[in-house]
């Protein structure tokens, strides 16, 4: 909601600040994957398993973008005047997804779910921007967004009640790992075109590993 209320007053905002955001955001899911959640995935299933459900995961992901246009990491489409349905979908699943690891078995990652805080505030604001420019009123995109924003709550919820999901809880992990992965190389890879050197987005990402480390 934060971002949706950025994305309104902030209708003019530099595209620069959402990079570095995106940059900070994509270093910090990385580095929550290499230190949290790969060592709890590769302690509880072998090898090959474990490599077949990330790379599912990567391949689900560049499905899902073929309806969201890479909103997930920046991009901003135009969809005319018509309600960017599959837009919300495709995030909507996306972010359901990535909510499944964050309290399996009653156990809260926290470092996870700031990764994923961090992650929805320019994803929210790209969503509400798109909205805004299919030219849906203030109330509707309120309320789409108020779904997409219980996307991962929810699936929080499941991950810690749901039977099916905390016995199957390291098989969904990995699956969400390869998301992740994707959406974190992707921002790291395509936010910089110049390939010059940028103090400030080195400095947020040695942040967001160092800030990933110690949680």
């Amino acid at each position: 909601m934060t971002g949706v209320f950025l994305a309104m007053r902030l209708k003019n905002i530099n595209n620069q600040y959402i990079n570095l955001l995106l940059s900070f955001s994509g270093a910090y899911l990385l580095s929550i994957i290499v230190f949290h959640l790969l060592p709890g995935v590769y302690g509880k299933l072998d090898g090959k398993t474990a490599g077949f459900l990330i790379m599912s995961g990567i391949v689900f992901q560049l499905i899902l973008e073929l309806f969201s246009h890479g909103a997930e990491h920046g991009h901003k489409h135009a969809f005319s005047h018509k309600t960017p349905w599959l837009l919300w979908l495709s995030l909507a699943i996306h972010a359901f997804l990535e909510g499944l690891p964050i309290n399996q078995g009653h156990h809260l990652h926290t470092s996870y779910l700031y990764g994923i805080l961090i992650h929805k505030l320019p994803v929210a604001m790209v969503l509400t921007t798109v909205m805004l420019d299919a030219g849906l009123s203030k109330q509707k995109i309120l309320i789409f967004l108020t779904g997409f924003a219980l996307m991962s709550p929810v699936a929080a919820f499941l991950g810690s009640y749901a039977s099916f999901m905390i016995h199957y809880g390291a098989y969904i992990n990995a699956f969400v790992i390869g998301i992740l992965a994707h959406i974190g190389t992707t921002i790291l890879f395509e936010n910089e075109h110049s390939h010059h050197f940028n103090i400030r987005k080195f400095l947020l990402i040695f942040i967001a590993m160092f800030l990933a480390y110690l949680t």
